[in-house]
């Protein structure tokens, strides 16, 4: 079940910091997919094990919004996602909300992923800001590069997978 959702929530784990200084889509309409609730280990390169401190947790905050919790360990932060789509693009924008010091100071607080699920895994793909520029200052401007973009299979990049955390009973 390939979906385009929720990225910008796995895809932030591997960047330092959030892209855009304005949300590619502020509205917000679209229901969540509850195959993504739960708590998730990064999956490791290698035959390494995963790191607990990798774990991204993320829950329904409401019918249209998700509450992301990455990393779980140190440098925590947390992110509102919720679905949007795009001229038939279906994605997650991710927006930060605050870390384990407080509120983010950075302007740059929006991210825009998709996801897929599949065999117990997810995979997340953030924007590429190499054909939407990070640089671009408002909703507008973002959208209308996404638009000349939107059929590049480039469109979104650097995956990172994720495993469903087996919860003991």
């Amino acid at each position: 079940m390939k979906k385009t959702v929720l990225v910008l929530i796995v895809l932030a784990l591997f960047l330092a910091g959030c892209d855009y200084l304005a949300p590619l889509v502020a509205e917000h309409n679209i229901a969540i997919d509850p195959s993504v609730i739960g708590l998730w280990d990064e999956v490791p390169e290698g035959d390494k094990p995963p790191d607990p401190k990798d774990r991204m947790l993320i829950l329904k905050y409401s019918e249209t919004e998700y509450l992301v919790h990455y990393p779980t360990g140190k440098d925590q932060t947390y992110y509102r996602a919720y679905p949007i789509k795009v001229d038939g693009v279906s994605c997650v924008q991710v927006q930060t909300i605050g870390d384990s010091e407080g509120d983010i100071k950075d302007d740059r607080k929006y991210h825009v992923v998709t996801y897929s699920v599949s065999n117990g895994e997810l995979e997340i793909k953030v924007l590429n800001t190499d054909l939407i520029d990070r640089d671009l200052r408002d909703t507008a401007s973002i959208k209308q590069a996404f638009l000349k973009n939107r059929d590049n299979k480039n469109l979104f990049t650097n995956p990172g997978k994720f495993r469903r955390v087996k919860v003991k009973s």
